[in-house]
């Protein structure tokens, strides 16, 4: 059984056999939960909190519609009313996590299948207070005995549902913890523009 104070949540929700990322937040912003499951077991993760701001991340493709719609249609079973307002003990909303890194950096964030993407999103993440070891320090361990050797893993670097999940579950953070910066724009929470 989880505590009860009020715990911070995204879901990523992709496909396949463990479509949904979730990402868990304390009220410090340190990662306590990063998983990908599948629906059943994410829900039964959620259903643990007794308080709960959970973010979802809407899919970006349509192959992932599917996933998406079904988790949101088991949510009750987690404990979530069907429409979620933010006086509730567990309370929903959804959002677009490429959406939230334009807000905040003002442009169209890069490919987040590449390096460079994941770098760039957990930057942003690193400096809007999430607590994860500074992106910047992988570049420390790069050098060119380890590359030619095959010796270099890239491990604080996380994927890119990882981090849409954490994304998410930092806006859920903000929703409670600053609610002057964000917005509601088209039925998406969004982080206001800087």
């Amino acid at each position: 059984m989880q505590s009860d104070s009020t715990v911070f949540a995204g879901v990523n929700v992709s496909f396949g056999r463990k479509p949904i990322t979730l990402a868990v937040l304390d009220q410090e912003l340190h990662i306590t939960l990063l998983e990908k499951w599948d629906i059943p077991k994410a829900l039964a993760s959620l259903q643990e909190y007794k308080n709960i701001r959970l973010a979802i991340d809407i899919p970006s493709s349509k192959t992932e519609q599917s996933a998406y719609m079904n988790f949101k249609k088991h949510l009750a079973e987690a404990g979530f009313p069907a429409s979620s307002r933010a006086l509730q003990a567990k309370h929903w909303f959804e959002t677009d996590a490429q959406e939230c890194y334009r807000e905040w950096i003002g442009q169209p964030p890069l490919s987040r299948r590449i390096l460079e993407g994941r770098l760039q999103r957990s930057l942003i993440l690193h400096e809007h207070g999430l607590r994860i070891k500074d992106p910047m320090d992988v570049f420390e361990e790069i050098t060119r005995f380890k590359l030619i050797r095959g010796t270099f893993r890239i491990e604080n670097v996380y994927s890119a549902k990882q981090l849409d999940a954490l994304m998410v579950a930092h806006l859920a953070w903000m929703s409670v913890n600053r609610p002057d910066q964000v917005v509601t724009k088209e039925g998406l929470v969004l982080p206001a523009p800087e």
